[in-house]
């Protein structure tokens, strides 16, 4: 041992290596000189001491070390002095204690002996003379060891309680110390030295004793309350500077006295160095969320008078606090960012970057500071109005509002203190946090749901919900196409734009798809029901759709007044109808079409796809198109809308009510047509000139009324494909019950009245549609009746041998049962477009075919 030992002090008296010293010398310069800047510029900050924020500058390093090296020089060379008389007495008195052990050697066997006695003796029973040593232990037979181990258990409680004392009173202390006035001068930074020791202190028990001890967490429960103390302490301070301001008033900092100035600026600064020494000590313990209040210490303690007013307006017995008038309160706070902009951007920011905090944005540190308030308002609010719905409504869309204003204020979250050099993530807002809480987002969408759908009651019910508006949205002039809404598809479309504004600034898909899904869908899928459920009656009670109507439907009393159904439902009155179910359709489809191109719904469209959760939640919404909700889809289609089901549904319906006005025109216009068309056409030459019957004139005013109608309410593209429809089935009408099955086979001038019959029907089509036709267009109106007015042609042809320029019966007859070539030649001269056998069943229906 003792060569041991004298050999230890020889390698430490041993002059360290050259190399070494300077390796060692080096790595400190790497260590505290990181570049030439720091070394030329170091960064500095206020109070004493290095830290984090703030080290020493060159001469400051210099110095602190000649010092170091003075003060150990003239420890050396005294310690070089005392050195001999010490290893001379060290040499003595180890002698000595060999000795003593050499004695103590031969004491240890006597004492083995004696302790051996001694325990033979102790473990007899402790009976002697009637009395008990130990009152307190039952039972006979108890030793006296058991005595004396009992009570060694106890004495070591008690000196365990002792020391848990010692050691508590020693953590308070310190922290009596570091909040002690007297040391907080010349400033509280000063007692940082004190909360160094209790924070060293604190750290030793914390890896010393097991965690789970009671003392460790009371002794940081202490450690804990001196610094916030501390903390406290120094805001004080700074609102104190800050009166001479007018805060929280808006600052003109410029016209504020220099003194006043400089007393603000030191004790912002204290604050932010004592944040720094904190993070030094403490390590990271920034919130895990920024709604927590926490951020910057001098912005936290400016924002403390901010929050004590709007809780005097807001949550206390004044009349701005008001719960249908949320909004106050939010205009209030974004007021205070407004306000004081000009100041945090000009003085605080610089001030806060010369302390070591130039990544943070103070504007949005302040906001983010700010909104707590507002959270705390919110919680304590909404509870009280899940009973309301209106005013969960109106409170939360408030909230969405403001979420707004503040995103489109600049606020960036990741640059602010809670995510200073750390991940960020996107800021989901105030109704981000309180569409979290409990069911309240389910309450809003139940208020929500219930307001939509007696909006939709009330504009299907109104009397002027079916009426066609000769007016446009605002904005929609260019996008209708000639298309004119009802006033219920106007206000349907208006209703879906108007939920829309109210979600759209949500901050995730979760929040915004039960509205699409649970409020809109449902609504238009209502609204295309409703028009269906219309069209369906329609049918039923129009005498066009049904041959045989019974009687309870062919009429009807109600209230003694008899309704005939027969008016609503034919003429003018019925196709007008028709056409209000189409353009209402139509409207809403165009309105889903265009919203399914808006880049909000196809990011939406887009999320959807790509989420598997949400794909699984709404898998069985038979209003989400297959391929969006589909499992087994891993990337999004764009050219799938979100609105594909309903579009198609519209569409059946619009295309549904377009073949019903083809077939309520046609119907009644054939209807009207019927005892026309069985006329004789074989009459014989006369000079008189043929009188239009009364027949054909009412159903020449049909087909006019109706087509006037179409004309002046439909898009000119719609009216050409319905005008082509209703021309298809009347020239085929007329040809099957006119010529070929007519009472009567032609003569000559039986095919000329025929023939001025389909001029009739051209002109009148004409006449109507040329009003908005362009030229491309006026060839259509002749289109449609090219087939019958060809036939009239044919039918119309001379008896005689003609004069040569014009063909005559004979020639289409030779035409007809010749070769190719004469009967290409014919269609030609004629300009007519039939077939072989069509051109010989139409030249039958003369009475001069002898074939």
């Amino acid at each position: 041992m003792a060569t041991q030992l004298i050999q230890q002090i020889r390698t430490i008296s041993e002059s360290p290596s050259t190399n070494i010293q300077l390796d060692q010398v080096r790595s400190n310069i790497d260590n505290q000189f990181t570049d030439l800047d720091h070394l030329l510029y170091p960064s500095s900050g206020p109070g004493p001491g290095p830290s984090k924020r703030r080290k020493r500058n060159l001469d400051e390093e210099i110095q602190y070390w000649e010092e170091r090296e003075k003060r150990y020089t003239s420890e050396f060379e005294e310690t070089s002095k005392l050195l001999p008389d010490q290893i001379e007495q060290t040499q003595s008195r180890l002698q000595v204690l060999l000795n003593s052990a050499q004695e103590l050697s031969l004491n240890r066997y006597s004492i083995a002996d004696k302790l051996s006695n001694l325990v033979s003796d102790i473990s007899q029973t402790s009976q002697r003379g009637g009395v008990d040593i130990d009152k307190s232990i039952k039972g006979e037979g108890v030793t006296i060891l058991d005595q004396l181990e009992s009570l060694q258990s106890e004495l070591n409680r008690l000196e365990a309680g002792l020391s848990w004392t010692r050691v508590l009173e020693q953590v308070i202390t310190l922290s009596e110390t570091t909040l002690n006035p007297s040391s907080h001068k010349p400033s509280p930074l000063a007692a940082l030295p004190h909360y160094r020791q209790l924070n060293d202190f604190v750290l030793r028990l914390s890896t010393t004793l097991p965690p789970e001890m009671a003392l460790v967490n009371t002794a940081k429960e202490i450690k804990e309350t001196t610094w916030k103390g501390l903390k406290d302490l120094m805001s004080e301070n700074l609102l104190k500077a800050c009166e001479p301001l007018g805060w929280p008033k808006k600052v003109t900092y410029e016209t504020i006295p220099v003194e006043a100035r400089r007393d603000f600026e030191r004790s912002y600064q204290d604050l932010l160095y004592l944040q720094a020494e904190g993070e030094d000590l403490h390590g990271d313990e920034r919130p895990s969320h920024w709604s927590t209040g926490k951020g910057l210490y001098p912005i936290q303690a400016m924002i403390h008078p901010i929050e004590l007013r709007f809780k005097y307006h807001f949550q206390g017995k004044k009349g701005t606090n008001r719960v249908d008038k949320p909004e106050w309160a939010f205009a209030n706070i974004l007021d205070q960012i407004y306000e004081h902009q000009n100041f945090l951007s000009s003085y605080i920011q610089p001030l806060t970057s010369k302390s070591g905090y130039e990544n943070i944005d103070i504007r949005s540190e302040f906001t983010l500071l700010l909104i707590p308030v507002l959270l705390s308002l919110l919680k304590s609010r909404i509870p009280h109005l899940i009973d309301h719905p209106a005013l969960l409504a109106h409170t939360i869309y408030q909230t969405v509002i403001f979420d707004e204003a503040v995103n489109e204020g600049g606020f960036e979250l990741d640059s602010t203190s809670i995510y200073e050099d750390r991940e960020c993530p996107q800021w989901e807002g105030l109704s981000g946090v309180i569409l979290r809480e409990g069911d309240w987002l389910q309450k809003w969408l139940q208020g929500e749901k219930k307001f939509a759908d007696n909006q939709l009651n009330d504009i299907i019910s109104s009397p002027d919900a079916w009426i066609i508006s000769d007016e446009l949205p605002e904005g929609e002039e260019e996008q209708s196409g000639g298309l004119k809404p009802t006033t219920s598809a106007r206000q349907v479309k208006a209703l879906i734009e108007q939920i829309t504004d109210r979600y759209i600034p949500l901050p995730d898909l979760t929040y915004k798809l039960p509205f699409l899904l649970s409020i809109q869908l449902p609504i238009l899928q209502a609204y295309q029901t409703r028009i269906s459920g219309s069209l369906d009656a329609f049918e039923t009670l129009s005498s066009a759709f049904v041959r045989h109507v019974p009687g309870a439907l062919a009429g009807n009393t109600r209230s003694g007044v008899h309704i005939d159904q027969a008016k609503l439902t034919s003429g003018k009155n019925g196709l007008e109808r028709l056409i209000k179910a189409w353009l209402s359709g139509k409207w809403v489809e165009e309105g889903m079409r265009k919203w399914g191109d808006d880049l909000f719904f196809v990011e939406m469209t887009s999320d959807l796809a790509s989420s598997q959760t949400l794909k699984f939640k709404y898998a069985y919404d038979p209003l989400l198109p297959p391929l969006i909700r589909s499992i087994s889809s891993t990337k999004p289609d764009p050219s799938v809308s979100i609105f594909d089901v309903l579009i198609d549904r519209y569409d059946t319906l619009a295309s549904r009510a377009e073949d019903m006005i083809v077939r309520l025109i046609t119907v009644e216009t054939e209807t009207d047509l019927k005892h026309h068309l069985t006329r004789k056409w074989d009459r014989p030459p006369s000079t008189e000139t043929t009188e239009a019957s009364s027949y054909l004139v009412a159903a020449l005013t049909t087909y006019t009324s109706h087509l006037t109608t179409i004309s002046d309410t439909l898009p000119p593209i719609v009216i050409s494909r319905i005008y082509r429809k209703v021309v298809d089935h009347l020239s085929n009408h007329i040809l099957q019950r006119g010529v070929y099955a007519g009472w009567s086979k032609f003569t000559e001038h039986g095919g000329l009245d025929l023939k001025s019959e389909v001029r009739e029907w051209k002109e009148i089509s004409f006449s109507i549609l040329s009003s908005f036709s362009n030229l491309d267009t006026l060839i259509a109106v002749d289109f449609p009746w090219k087939k019958l007015e060809d036939i009239s042609n044919i039918l119309a042809l001379p008896s005689g041998t003609g004069d040569g320029k014009d063909i005559t019966f004979s020639q289409a007859m030779a035409s007809a049962w010749g070769g190719d070539s004469g009967f290409t030649s014919f269609c030609e001269r004629l300009n007519v477009n039939l077939s072989k056998e069509e051109l010989q069943a139409v030249l039958r229906r003369r009475v001069e075919c002898w074939r």
